[in-house]
This record gives structure tokens, sequence and C-alpha cells, in this order.
């Protein structure tokens, strides 16, 4: 039987605690396109990381939490351009079996068999088109504590997932997570938005979304060839590309775990790339030099 991830490289190659409700705020609506190029999105100029470094700072300096939020569109044989994988790994309804969430290296299974990592927070059905949301914690030697909100949306709703990631970068989509009675433990922008797994804007065009009116936050997209796809939203989105990627890969949760290792710890983004692609190397048994070209980092 072919291992997960050499299937994941045969697709890319044809993709063109307790629980309480989830609080979430409507998005503003997207900017609405009549035909099928989109029109021109006004954006920001590109812009450093030097903002957000200092955010972060603060933060672990007073003890606020770092907030990452994750969306993962679930591996669907039947509503993404890919070619099939196992049908149990490509339901892209079977969280249990999913390639992306519940296999071996995905996001749930990843993080909770780390053992670094807390699961603190496990929520079925959050809204209509999340199949399932954890939450995860993480505390670093620089005093930095991570929250890792991860939601697991239908395979089939992949529009909805890249909308909800981009609106919520650019602040129209705010979430709020309680663990327990009071004060919210991960409520509004993140610090750190991640979209992992098929880069389903080579299959569909999505309508503009309105440009951000908040502060800058850093963003990665883990999917193959992400960057000339995502440059653009990023920028309207005053979203600063931690991390993309110029080629095909395997989007499995330890690029991104390398990625919030080296983030918490208030690396550079060259640092962070570096981190990346020896991740990469290693859990695909494939070489540095070789895994280094495909991510990328900034503008």
């Amino acid at each position: 039987m072919m291992h997960p991830s050499f299937i994941l490289l045969l697709f890319c190659l044809n993709t063109a605690c307790t629980q309480h409700p989830v609080e979430r705020q409507p998005a503003i609506p997207a900017i609405e396109t009549a035909d099928a190029e989109p029109h021109p999105i006004p954006c920001r100029d590109t812009f450093s990381r030097d903002t957000i470094l200092a955010r972060l700072r603060h933060k672990i300096k007073h003890q606020q939490p770092l907030l990452v939020h994750v969306f993962v569109p679930l591996c669907d044989n039947v509503h993404q351009g890919i070619v099939p994988v196992n049908k149990q790994l490509g339901d892209g309804l079977n969280l249990r079996t999913n390639l992306y969430w519940g296999a071996g290296y995905g996001v749930k299974s990843f993080f909770k068999a780390d053992k670094s990592w807390k699961l603190l927070y496990e929520q079925p059905d959050p809204a209509a088109d999340i199949l399932e949301r954890v939450v995860f914690e993480k505390k670093y030697p620089n005093g930095a504590r991570v929250l890792l909100l991860a939601d697991a949306y239908r395979g089939d709703r992949m529009r909805t997932c890249i909308r909800d990631f981009l609106n919520t970068l650019s602040g129209h989509l705010l979430d709020t997570v309680r663990l327990k009675e009071g004060t919210p433990a991960f409520h509004g922008t993140p610090d750190l938005a991640i979209l992992n797994g098929h880069n389903g804007l080579m299959d569909m065009e999505l309508e503009n979304i309105a440009p951000a009116t908040t502060h800058p936050k850093d963003a990665a997209v883990i999917a193959c060839a992400s960057h000339p796809y995502f440059e653009e939203r990023l920028q309207c989105a005053a979203a600063f590309p931690l991390l993309t990627t110029r080629h095909l890969l395997a989007p499995e949760a330890y690029v991104m775990a390398a990625l919030i290792e080296g983030w918490a710890v208030l690396e550079n983004e060259k640092q962070i790339r570096v981190r990346a692609a020896k991740a990469y190397a290693q859990y695909q048994n494939c070489g540095y030099k070789g895994a280094s070209r495909i991510f990328h980092t900034g503008w």
C-alpha cells in the first residue's frame, strides 16, 4: 500500500475540558463580482513584520496567550480537484480517517500525539460547515503560551473554508471559545492564521474579500503552490505571508508544527522557513535542499 504522503504528491500533480457554545460574528459580505474575472482588490502596500513582532513581544511580556487559528478543509475525493486517494482518507465527512485530520499526520492526530501539546477542548459540529473544533495549548521557555484553535471543515465546503480564513485575517469574522465560565480563552482576530490542505483556489474563482481594517498579523497557507494564488489576498487582509509554497507538497501537520515552534519563540521568517523545510525533509525522507525550494516567506 502506498504511503499517504506519496499519494498526496500524486494528487497534487492533478490539482490544477468543558465544552461551551462557539460564538461567531458573521463576516462582512464579500465584494460580489459579476463576471468570471475578479475585480482588482484595493490593497495596502506590502509591509514588514516589525509591527507584528512588537505585538507578539508585548503579549508574551504581559502573559497574554498567542492565538493561532487553523483552517482545515478535509480531503475530499468527490468535491476537490485531486487525484482520488484511498476512500477513507478522501472521505470529506469522516473525521476519524481523513488524511488532513484523523490520519497519522492529520492535524488533530499529530498534535494530540505530541505530548508537549495539551488538548483543552473538543466540540463536534460547532457550525454548519465545520465538523469538529479543537483547542490545544503549549507553553514555551521564552514565556509564550500558545492556544491553537483548529477547525475541520467539511470537504465539500472548500469555498466557505477559504472565505472564512480570509475574513478572519481581515477582522471581519471573529471567533470566541470559552473553556470555562467567565473570560473567553480564545477571542477575536488570531495572531497567526493557517490554511492547511488542498489549494482550493486552483479549482474555483473566489469573490474578492473586502480589505482589512485591523492590525497586521501573520498568515500561512500550507497547500500546493499557494504563494501565487494567495499573495494578493493576504496583502489585502493585512496579513504577512509567513509561510507559503512555490511547488507541490504533502500538506501534513508536521510542517505546521515546525512553523509554530519557531513563531512562538519569535524567530524571523527565514529561520521559520528553514524549520519547515527541515521538518518536511525529515518526514518525507528527502533531501533538505529539495525541501527548501518548496517553501517561501514574505512577498
